[in-house]
């Protein structure tokens, strides 16, 4: 059941090291303000989730070493990842909360059907299902093609998989947030009160400090 998909302390994002693709909505948004512009606060929302530390999850049921991959990442990168409860997260019914920016799955025995079916929602961030204790001479047929760790030790050789994963994934983090806050731009063109200033702000953004 191989399931993957796009991989110091975490980078901010929205800070790349070259250019700053939020930078003349910062402007834009900042001058409204100053010019005593009203109903600014979904789009001061906006900037600041492109703003945000960067959200990485490391998520698992009971008993399938989630939390130690997590300590594991934090002594070896100075990463500090959210663990969360995979039980919970995937029960039935339950609604989809806001998206991580890198999500890692522990696993340790088979996923149930709701599990399984929870890991395989589509998701526009990057995904990486690892197991973290099956028989790696003769793992399980659910866990043929998962990435093997041991976060027992941070320095274990299986948990560089892991450390590229999130490395690639927070490498692309601002084009991915950068594609979020257009979204929500195009959102807020239509709001009535500031419609034209989420239009500039969007054009400002598609010009990239260009136009």
């Amino acid at each position: 059941m191989p399931i993957v998909t796009q991989d110091t302390a975490l980078r901010t994002a929205g800070q790349p090291t070259t250019t700053d693709p939020a930078s003349r909505v910062r402007r834009i948004v900042g001058s409204a303000g100053e010019n005593g512009g009203t109903g600014l606060r979904e789009l001061e929302l906006a900037l600041a989730r492109f703003d945000a530390p960067a959200d990485l999850r490391v998520r698992g049921g009971l008993g399938s070493g989630r939390r130690t991959l997590a300590a594991a990442l934090r002594t070896r990168r100075g990463w500090r990842p959210t663990i969360d409860d995979l039980d919970v997260l995937a029960a039935p019914a339950r609604p989809a909360g806001a998206p991580p920016d890198v999500e890692i799955v522990c696993l340790r025995t088979a996923p149930c059907r709701h599990e399984e079916a929870w890991m395989r929602r589509p998701r526009a961030h990057p995904l990486l299902v690892v197991d973290t204790g099956v028989d790696r001479a003769e793992p399980p047929r659910w866990a043929r093609g998962l990435p093997a760790v041991d976060a027992r030790r941070a320095a274990d050789g299986s948990l560089d998989v892991i450390v590229s994963f999130v490395d690639r994934a927070l490498h692309g983090l601002t084009a991915v947030r950068t594609a979020r806050l257009e979204a929500e731009l195009e959102r807020l063109t239509v709001h009535p009160e500031v419609g034209d200033l989420a239009e500039a702000a969007l054009c400002a953004l598609a010009g990239r400090g260009h136009a």
